[in-house]
């Protein structure tokens, strides 16, 4: 029987996530990625693609501070909903740092060659470390399902983490195998495509590598277009917030009052 039968959780919602966790914490050892060899025979990975909104990535850092666990949160900068560099993202992700998680790069390289993708990644690191008075060790691929090629290089750098490095992650092409070395999740569009978190731990898979995206959890959870329709209002909550800081005539007070919720 599936662990998801009677399962008395919202999907996508804060406690469905608080619950995955608990899990997880009772089956594997939950690891960071400096933490693995190839030697390392159990572990679980614990991975944040932020996109869209940092503010729902502090949330998940929270959780999980929490429950005692640690995650990697990569951050674009050149996103075009969040300014990775302002001083209220920055404030954000000092905050998901203080408790104790990592901060990585997550970019989408300009094609697969080594040295470029090298160049690229030095270039958002030093800015980011700039801003951040931090140490940046690691880096996700954007979509790299675009540009598989990025994925079947393994590419390497010297004291950096790569996600996609085949000691965390395992390169098919259209055929999975039902029963990988390393099991790969992900909720990518709103869905679990290589199967629940729990499914994976009750088929005692040993290595787990979950890439989970903030932008789709939320308090209450719920299907796509729920999660989009809450994630506009929160979006445009901030750009209201924002303009407000900034200028000093605009009427926020009627907007806020006349706001169809």
């Amino acid at each position: 029987m599936s662990s998801k039968s009677n399962f008395p959780y919202t999907p996508f919602s804060y406690d469905e996530y608080t619950h995955i966790l608990q899990q997880l914490l009772d089956n594997l050892p939950i690891l960071d990625y400096t933490e693995i060899n190839y030697e390392t025979d159990s572990f679980c990975i614990i991975r944040h693609d932020v996109e869209f909104s940092l503010e729902r990535a502090l949330k998940l850092a929270i959780i999980e501070h929490e429950m005692d666990i640690k995650a990697s949160y990569f951050i674009q900068l050149n996103n075009s909903t969040y300014n990775a560099i302002s001083n209220e993202s920055l404030s954000i992700i000092k905050k998901i740092i203080e408790l104790g998680h990592k901060i990585g790069i997550h970019f989408s390289p300009s094609n697969s060659d080594v040295d470029l993708v090298k160049q690229e990644f030095y270039f958002f690191r030093d800015v980011f470390e700039n801003r951040l008075n931090t140490t940046i060790d690691r880096f996700s691929f954007h979509r790299p399902n675009l540009n598989p090629q990025l994925l079947q290089n393994n590419i390497k750098i010297d004291g950096v983490v790569n996600a996609y490095s085949d000691l965390y992650f395992e390169y098919f092409d259209d055929n999975v195998p039902k029963n990988p070395s390393i099991k790969y999740i992900s909720d990518s569009n709103h869905q679990w495509k290589y199967g629940h978190p729990l499914d994976a731990i009750e088929g005692g898979c040993k290595k787990v590598h979950i890439l989970i995206h903030p932008f789709s959890w939320s308090r209450l959870g719920g299907d796509n277009l729920a999660n989009y329709r809450s994630l506009l209002e929160e979006k445009n909550d901030s750009l209201m917030i924002s303009i407000n800081s900034e200028i000093s005539n605009f009427p926020i007070d009627e907007i806020m009052k006349n706001k169809d919720i």
